[in-house]
């Protein structure tokens, strides 16, 4: 591929680099035209000896044709591809669900050529249908076609570059614990907020239960949650501040396994991530209350696709944690002596 001026006898088969207008201001060929014969009359009326093009070799793809090649190689489950032109392929979610991205793949394939870009949305972003997540853009009018070979492979042995898991419908329980005395708040605090955000993502929230703020009592209703819900939700009187805290103690109790205390996501960090077997075990922090974007809005969408949350996949959530604060919660960051 070639690039720059070049005489105008010799611009015939080449595409044009930049707009050109007559003394008037009008528009007489746009960026990207593809001169011809009869464009050189034109050309010649305006005085113009020399124009800026670019030749495309037989090595080279067009910059549409690249851009489409590309967009399907990245293009995983649940993601439609659409190429519209002007070296773009736009790339939508299918289905609502989680957005993800092999952060690792997708920065290779930025970084093959000069002019081969993919912008996404960032990793694990909660997408609805017709959302874009990606868009391709080839910059240069062609690309060399080995380079889109390239990327091809590169997609290719990824599996998925860019992909949705689209939420499912689950069947969702939420442990309340607490005293006698405080029973009717706990269980009005806490049950509206969690039952907007469960069946806002599609999903069920069954009957709550309440129990007393001990480990043997929270213990056995997750036991019993367990035999009909995909996903539990613990809150309660008090924050778990220790892994050998009460809810963790609970969850232990009942079998299950604690997968990390402490998320590095603010509001939130003091939420619990453990399993009963295959169903998720959620210790939530006070800020569930909150309509805010809080740890739960991570981390809920991520459970309901069927995810499997690991230790490593909580604590790389620390880049991007620090959420907006949440005022009312008892000690938010900004406070005055």
């Amino acid at each position: 591929m070639k690039f720059g001026e070049v005489p105008v006898e010799e611009a015939v088969g080449a595409i044009l680099a930049h707009k050109l207008y007559d003394n008037a201001g009008k528009l007489i060929f746009n960026k990207g035209h593809l001169i011809g014969e009869a464009d050189l009359e034109s050309l010649r009326l305006q005085g113009l000896e020399r124009v800026t093009v670019t030749q495309l070799s037989a090595a080279d793809l067009h910059e549409d044709a690249a851009a489409e090649r590309i967009g399907a190689a990245v293009a995983g489950a649940h993601v439609s591809m659409r190429a519209p032109g002007v070296g773009r392929a736009n790339l939508t979610a299918a289905q609502r669900g989680v957005f993800h991205v092999d952060v690792p793949r997708l920065e290779w394939i930025n970084n093959i050529y000069d002019g081969i870009t993919i912008a996404t949305l960032r990793q694990y972003s909660l997408v609805d249908a017709g959302d874009m997540v990606a868009l391709v853009k080839v910059v240069p009018f062609g690309v060399p076609a080995a380079r889109v070979v390239d990327v091809e492979r590169i997609a290719e042995a990824s599996g998925a570059v860019l992909r949705v898991r689209p939420l499912q419908r689950k069947r969702v329980a939420l442990i309340v614990s607490g005293t006698d005395a405080t029973r009717s708040r706990l269980m009005k605090s806490f049950q509206e907020p969690v039952r907007k955000r469960i069946e806002g993502w599609g999903s069920e929230l069954l009957a709550p239960t309440f129990t007393a703020h001990s480990a043997a009592s929270i213990a056995a209703a997750i036991k019993a949650q367990a035999a009909k819900a995909d996903l539990i939700l613990v809150a309660g009187i008090s924050a778990i501040i220790d892994r050998e805290d009460v809810v963790p103690s609970a969850l232990e109790m009942a079998g299950g396994s604690i997968t990390l205390h402490g998320v590095p996501v603010d509001p939130g960090t003091l939420l619990m991530m453990g399993y009963l077997g295959d169903a998720p075990v959620v210790g939530a922090p006070g800020c569930i209350k909150s309509p805010k974007t809080n740890v739960i809005d991570w981390i809920l969408p991520r459970l309901l696709s069927g995810e499997r949350l690991t230790r490593a996949n909580l604590v790389s959530m620390g880049h991007g944690g620090l959420l907006k604060d949440i005022a009312e919660r008892p000690m938010p960051r900004s406070m005055t002596d």
